[in-house]
C-alpha cells in the first residue's frame, strides 16, 4: 500500500512539474524581444548622415529662379525635391512658370507639365526645356552645382576662395559663378548660382537665389 501511495505521489509530482514548465515556456514565448530589422526594413533602409558635400544628396530646397532668354524674361518660385542622384521634381509657379511647371527626373528620363497641357517626355532636361520653355535648364548639372560641386565630365575655368569654395567654372557649355556661401546644418553651400549660355535661340542667364534648403 505504501509503495502504490508513493508511487501515485511521485506521479502527481511529475505531472505538476509538467504544467510549471508548461506554464513558462508559455510566458517565455509571449515575451516580445528586440530583434534585429530585417532586410528591407524601414529601419534597415534608412540613410546614413551625410559626412560630406557628395554625400549630401537628398534635399527640399526652396529659392527663385531668373531667367533670361530671347523667349522668357521673368522669374518664378521654385521648391526642388531631391531624391538621391537620379529622382527630382522642381516646381516652378509665377509669371515665368505660366502659373505652374512640374519638371520630374528619374533614371528613366524626364517629364514637363506645363499648367493644364500634358506631360511631355525627354531623356535630357536642359533639351526638354528648350523644346518646352524656349530656354534650357540642365537639371542632371545643377544637382552638383547647386552643392557647389563641379559635375562629372570636362571642366575649365575653375576658381576657388582661400576657403575652398567653388567660386567659378565653365562646364557643359555654361559659365558659371557661385557666391553667398552660408552654413547649412554641417555644410557651406551657395546661395547664389549664375549661369550663362548661348542656346540654339541665342543668350540664355539663369540665376538661382537659394533661400531654404531644408535638409
Amino acid at each position: 500500500m505504501h509503495q502504490i501511495a508513493d508511487k501515485t505521489t511521485a506521479r502527481r509530482f511529475y505531472l505538476l512539474l509538467l504544467a510549471c514548465l508548461a506554464i513558462m515556456v508559455s510566458a517565455c514565448a509571449g515575451q516580445k524581444t528586440k530583434q534585429e530589422p530585417e532586410p528591407g526594413s524601414p529601419t534597415e533602409n534608412q540613410n546614413p548622415t551625410p559626412q560630406t558635400v557628395a554625400e549630401f544628396t537628398q534635399w527640399n530646397l526652396k529659392g527663385k529662379l531668373g531667367v533670361r532668354s530671347p523667349k522668357e524674361n521673368g522669374s518664378a518660385n521654385l521648391a526642388w525635391l531631391q531624391g538621391g542622384a537620379e529622382n527630382f521634381r522642381l516646381h516652378l509657379s509665377g509669371p515665368l512658370g505660366a502659373g505652374t511647371t512640374v519638371i520630374t527626373g528619374s533614371a528613366g528620363g524626364v517629364s514637363l507639365v506645363r499648367g493644364s497641357e500634358p506631360p511631355i517626355y525627354a531623356r535630357n532636361p536642359a533639351q526638354l526645356t528648350q523644346e518646352a520653355l524656349g530656354w534650357p535648364l540642365p537639371a542632371r548639372e545643377m544637382f552638383y552645382w547647386v552643392r557647389g560641386l563641379p559635375a562629372p565630365g570636362a571642366k575649365s575655368g575653375e576658381q576657388r576662395n582661400a576657403q575652398g569654395q567653388l567660386q567659378s567654372l565653365q562646364q557643359s557649355g555654361w559659365a558659371l559663378s557661385f557666391s553667398e556661401y552660408r552654413s547649412e546644418g554641417p555644410f557651406m553651400l551657395p546661395t547664389r548660382i549664375k549661369a550663362q549660355t548661348n542656346s540654339p535661340t541665342g543668350p540664355v542667364s539663369v540665376t538661382l537665389v537659394i533661400k531654404d534648403w531644408g535638409l
